[in-house]
């Protein structure tokens, strides 16, 4: 049983990285959208949860904050409550969503 939810947890990292990816695509294109100019135009990001069942939320950023966000590459943007906390904790809280930091033995799955 702890095997399988260890495994659970490492397709969850995985798929958070998968999801970095996506984004990572949607702010290059940002870039060259109508409003990237406008530091407070926000961009539509897909929620970097990882939830097996399939999240499909949107976080609302700024190309600034993403980002910032990704500065790090342990570092994911989720919706709030939509973090792990059995393979991320909590670093900054925004109305529009939470940045959290995978735990130290999650960090090889997402980078």
């Amino acid at each position: 049983m702890i095997a399988c939810v260890e495994e659970r947890f490492e397709r969850q990292a995985r798929n958070e990285s998968l999801l970095r990816t996506v984004n990572e695509q949607i702010a290059a294109l940002s870039h060259g959208a109508s409003g990237w100019a406008d530091p407070a135009h926000q961009f539509d990001f897909t929620c970097e949860c990882g939830k097996l069942e399939g999240c499909g939320g949107r976080v609302s950023m700024t190309l600034a904050e993403y980002e910032l966000v990704h500065r790090q590459r342990d570092r994911f943007a989720v919706l709030p409550g939509h973090q792990s906390g059995e393979i991320e904790s909590v670093v900054k809280q925004h109305k529009r969503y939470v940045v959290v930091d995978k735990r130290d033995a999650y960090e090889r799955f997402v980078e």
